[in-house]
């Protein structure tokens, strides 16, 4: 087993301290995986080891990756219309839309509305689908899309495979990992950590531009707070949102990723990860950070050039994975075989906080395999 530095370990937890006692998170978790498997975990502040957290848009990831078996056996092709699987979404100009503009986020859709009213049923599901308008042509465009595109993605795993996408997700992504449910009742059965919301937007935007390094950069909020305030609601944290109502622990996060580095070939593709990066739209520029959008069909890519930062990314050009709203880390280095999982309680409504925070982790990490 490759052994991790055990000096730099105390450097990631000493920096992730430092968080918590500047009051910038209340409760942390932190988790490495190596080797297939849970390397180093710890909590902070008033976490415990068994406590879960809601991780946001790290949830997309997850949903996403239990697509990917429909590829490697073609009841799923990326060029086709996501229509051709899922009839009622074809309505009002979204019949070209195709299930690689779906998946990274190219759909044309980012704001459409759906409510608990109709997601909590596959009827109820399509019936919002076919009410959909595009707000630009598919493809033309890349922009965050919150919450729409993944309830379309949980339809085409309940379609595909005549059941609930809840637990398609289980079967193929955390029972393989050895983790519990991490979406819907059983997941929420024990509530998470209370997510709060803290510190106050720069009334001088300058202050962001320094920290980004170009107006374009300085990132747009596409969800407020009010609404990720409102996954505290064990209602809403038993509804399994694919787009980010799941729940975890960090080492099972950690564990999850390993999963991807190293079991997940059973169902797919030789080399998946790397066809997975090939999907990645280099010159398509993200509409909400300013950036290349370097999207695969289940969460970015780092990249190497120079926007890692800004992807929520470690500089490993391989590294795969999705960031959730405060700054949730959750991704893993292919070359290194690393994973990495940071957790938290806190929604700072300063950007710089999370940003400094994360450039510091993801370097911190990256420098801790010992030769």
């Amino acid at each position: 087993m490759t052994a991790l530095s055990r000096t730099g370990l105390d450097a990631l937890h000493e920096r992730i301290q430092q968080e918590v006692d500047r009051g910038h998170v209340t409760a942390a978790q932190v988790a490495i995986g190596l080797d297939g498997q849970v390397a180093d975990f710890r909590s902070f502040g008033t976490a415990g080891d068994d406590d879960h957290f809601v991780i946001f848009s790290a949830t997309k990831a997850l949903v996403a990756m239990a697509l990917l078996p429909h590829f490697a056996d073609g009841s799923l092709e990326l060029t086709r219309p996501v229509a051709h699987y899922l009839p009622s979404f074809g309505h009002h100009g979204k019949d070209d839309v195709t299930v690689l503009q779906l998946l990274t986020m190219q759909g044309g859709f980012p704001q459409a509305p759906i409510g608990p009213d109709r997601w909590g049923s596959s009827e109820g599901r399509r019936a919002a689908f076919a009410e959909w308008h595009l707000d630009w042509p598919s493809g033309t465009r890349t922009e965050y899309h919150p919450v729409a595109a993944h309830w379309v993605i949980a339809e085409l795993l309940q379609t595909l495979n005549g059941r609930s996408y809840v637990d398609v997700v289980h079967e193929r992504v955390a029972n393989p990992a050895g983790v519990a449910a991490v979406l819907g009742p059983q997941a929420a059965a024990t509530p998470a950590v209370t997510i709060r919301a803290t510190g106050e937007y720069p009334a001088d935007t300058s202050l962001l531009v320094a920290t980004y390094g170009r107006p374009d950069l300085v990132p747009v909020a596409s969800v407020g707070p009010e609404m990720l305030l409102s996954l505290n609601d064990p209602r809403a944290q038993a509804a399994a949102i694919p787009g980010g109502g799941g729940l975890a622990r960090a080492d099972q996060m950690a564990r999850i990723y390993q999963h991807f580095l190293h079991d997940f070939d059973d169902a797919l593709p030789k080399d998946w990860l790397a066809d997975a990066v090939g999907t990645v739209r280099n010159g398509s520029v993200s509409a909400t950070d300013g950036v290349p959008a370097n999207r695969t069909i289940a969460g970015y890519v780092a990249g190497n050039d120079g926007y890692h930062l800004h992807r929520w990314m470690p500089a490993a050009p391989r590294a795969f994975g999705h960031a959730g709203a405060g700054g949730q880390l959750n991704w893993c280095d292919p070359v290194s075989g690393i994973s990495f999982s940071f957790l938290h309680d806190t929604l700072h409504q300063d950007p710089r906080v999370e940003f400094r925070r994360a450039a510091d982790l993801h370097g911190l990490v990256l420098d801790l395999i010992d030769g």
